[in-house]
């Protein structure tokens, strides 16, 4: 199989090292978010973004750690949909960022964000080989409908409450349960956006070897945004406060219970040519 760019495993160490960083100051220390690149605020915001932060080190550690080119093929939309929403809002927003009070963090933004989206497009594998179907030996199992069907209804849902951030911020502050500026409710949008293309991708994909990495980033994604929820309910106003918090459960819920059932199923799959039905025709 195709071996994947060497450089990404500096691109995937570098966002490993800065997301770590943003994830323990924004999540931990939430009330200095008004010292980060741009200053966020209030602190919900900041834990949002830091919490939302795990997904990108999940997917910095695959672009650092893996070896395989097939591996990494199901965060290419994600990462390229976050980092056009992520590159489009900083320079919208950069008479905001904090050029006077920390000006080394609001260079490492811009130049990480700008730099970023134009090496990936540069480096991927392009061609029959990077796209080429897995073999044989590496399958492990259709993906099952009921997945299908949740990653559809995820994505979806993700979709369009990104784009209402992105494109009508101040009317989503009124749907949410704290209060937005711009500048944050687009970055936002840019993590929905990951997350719904990691959705998407999913049902693209005719194996549960490629999908399995995406619906697990998926899982510790929802997972983490669901117990920050928990320990910070108290501080939302009444608006939508528990849907947001129901609604990220239930979704992490179902992603979970069908990453067990196909872990499950894939130690009884045998490859096509060693199975007497067509894949299609297996049970799902």
């Amino acid at each position: 199989m195709l071996a994947k760019p060497k450089s990404f495993n500096g691109i995937g160490l570098v966002q490993v090292l800065l997301a770590s960083i943003f994830v323990i100051w924004l999540l931990f220390f939430p009330q200095r978010g008004v010292n980060f690149a741009w200053p966020i605020a209030p602190p919900l915001s900041a834990m949002f973004i830091g919490t939302s932060f795990i997904a990108r080190l999940y997917l910095g550690f695959y672009l650092w750690r893996e070896k395989y080119w097939w591996r990494l093929r199901w965060q290419v939309w994600g990462n390229l949909g976050f980092l056009t929403i992520i590159f489009v809002t900083t320079f919208w927003h950069a008479n905001e960022v904090n050029w006077s009070t920390n000006i080394i963090m609001a260079h490492i933004w811009v130049v990480a964000y700008a730099v970023e989206p134009l090496l990936l497009v540069a480096l991927e594998p392009r061609g029959p080989q990077a796209t080429a179907p897995l073999s044989p030996a590496l399958r492990e199992g259709p993906i099952f409908l009921g997945l299908n069907r949740v990653m559809r209804v995820v994505y979806i849902f993700l979709f369009t409450v990104a784009g209402l951030f992105f494109l009508n911020p101040a009317f989503a502050t009124t749907r949410w349960p704290w209060e937005l500026t711009a500048f944050d409710a687009r970055i936002m949008s840019a993590f929905m956006i990951l997350a719904a293309l990691w959705a998407l991708r999913v049902t693209f994909f005719e194996d549960w070897a490629e999908a399995k990495p995406a619906v697990g980033g998926l899982i510790i994604y929802g997972a983490a945004i669901f117990v920050v929820w928990l320990a910070t309910l108290s501080q939302y106003r009444a608006t939508n406060r528990e849907a947001y918090g129901i609604l990220v459960g239930a979704a992490t819920l179902l992603g979970t219970y069908y990453y067990w059932r196909q872990e499950k199923a894939k130690d009884n799959f045998r490859p096509p040519e060693e199975t007497d039905a067509p894949v299609s025709q297996l049970p799902l």
